[in-house]
């Protein structure tokens, strides 16, 4: 269980075990207003009051625990949106009839918006409840801590604030650590699937560029001494007639078959290897838990030379970093397709959106490998409707 599913089921059973106890409490004092309904109106009144009580502190309940669910199901975010804004005031709203809740919102604080902004609105919240203690006092209808009862009121007033204060300080700090364990324990999934992806690629580039290596010194070692071998034994086979003749005439063929083989060796191992893209793009893919990312690849997909591949992956993994980052989005779909101008991939999202794209230092990056291949990269975005990158690298791009 990860921190964030531990904090949130926490903070469940906390709504719970503020409100249950007072239903449980009515539930148990309903059989007298039962019995007095059988001989009086009144006693009838009272039971429906009670039933109504219940129901009502029930429905706070749930609105309460739907309202801390939704704003805490994301890691974190960067920016706070509409509905976590209408759902944190009626939390707040609810929070007055039932005082503690007042915590569990200051828990969830750094679910639902950056944490300047948290902080900002934990003192924001702090400001009204020393508000609403000293309207209290005021009105002298102030309720001390139940340590505090006794004590005089200048003693009484401060010491429930400072009270109030600390739990609501200690629930924030709960709730931050929670987000903080939660986001490196995403982020270095991450982390690991992209390690994971750039490892399998750099495999295949060690292989291609050992090969390579290999080739060459087959070609400039071997290949010499056995064409120098065949030229000598082919003068040697004119010069010498006879039984001698024969076995030289073998020894030249046997040294020209053996030439002819190491230099199809050595064209084989300097073609240009095909780096394995698909098996890449499933390892940048795994442990991915929020957006889930679906691969669309094709049947008869067979690999890219090493430069093809790279850009096709890290358009690939600009596009996860982009959708974790700043998307807020639930699900990413990755397609690699092939059309007549070549290959392309698109990637699109069912995020925020954004009514305008300022490129960083990523997508232009991405951009500028595509432009050295003679392709080109376009993304589009539109508030609602999630982000898409569309790249294309045409098959002249290829190494066949």
């Amino acid at each position: 269980m990860t921190p964030r599913q531990l904090f949130r089921y926490a903070g469940l059973i906390a709504c719970a075990m503020v409100t249950l106890p007072v239903i449980v409490d009515q539930w148990y004092s309903m059989p007298v207003g039962l019995h007095a309904s059988a001989s009086t109106h009144a006693g009838y009144s009272q039971t429906v009051m009670q039933v109504t009580f219940c129901a009502t502190v029930l429905a706070i309940c749930l609105a309460f625990g739907a309202a801390f669910w939704w704003n805490t199901r994301g890691a974190g975010t960067d920016r706070l949106s509409k509905v976590a804004i209408v759902l944190l005031f009626l939390q707040l709203a609810l929070s007055f009839v039932f005082t503690e809740t007042m915590y569990i919102v200051s828990a969830e604080l750094p679910f639902m918006m950056p944490v300047r902004q948290a902080r900002k609105w934990l003192a924001a919240q702090c400001g009204v409840l020393i508000a609403v203690s000293a309207a209290a006092v005021w009105m002298r209808d102030f309720v001390p801590a139940d340590s505090l009862v006794h004590a005089p009121l200048a003693i009484s007033v401060p010491g429930t604030i400072l009270y109030m204060l600390a739990w609501t300080g200690f629930a924030f700090g709960g709730g931050y650590l929670a987000v903080s364990e939660s986001r490196n324990h995403l982020k270095l999934a991450r982390i690991n699937s992209e390690l994971m992806a750039t490892q399998s690629l750099l495999s295949d580039e060690t292989r291609t560029a050992e090969r390579l290596r290999i080739s060459r010194e087959l070609h400039d070692v071997v290949g010499h001494h056995l064409a120098g071998l065949s030229i000598n034994l082919q003068l040697a086979s004119h010069m010498v007639e006879g039984p001698a003749a024969e076995p030289l005439k073998e020894a030249h063929l046997v040294a020209k078959l053996l030439l002819a083989e190491v230099r199809e060796v050595v064209g084989g191992l300097r073609n240009p290897r095909h780096v394995d893209l698909r098996r890449a793009l499933e390892l940048l893919s795994n442990d991915i838990a929020r957006p889930r990312v679906h691969l669309e690849l094709p049947e008869n997909f067979d690999g890219f030379d090493q430069v093809c591949a790279h850009a096709f992956f890290r358009s690939a993994q600009e596009a996860i970093t982009n959708a974790i980052k700043h998307s807020r989005a639930r699900n990413l779909w990755i397609e690699l397709k092939r059309s007549e101008s070549g290959w392309e991939l698109v990637a699109r999202d069912d995020g925020q959106g954004a009514a305008r794209i300022v490129p960083g230092n990523g997508l232009n990056g991405i951009a500028e490998r595509f432009e050295e291949l003679g392709g080109r990269l376009r993304f589009e975005s539109q508030p609602g409707e999630g982000f898409m990158l569309h790249g294309c690298i045409p098959s002249s791009s290829e190494l066949s």
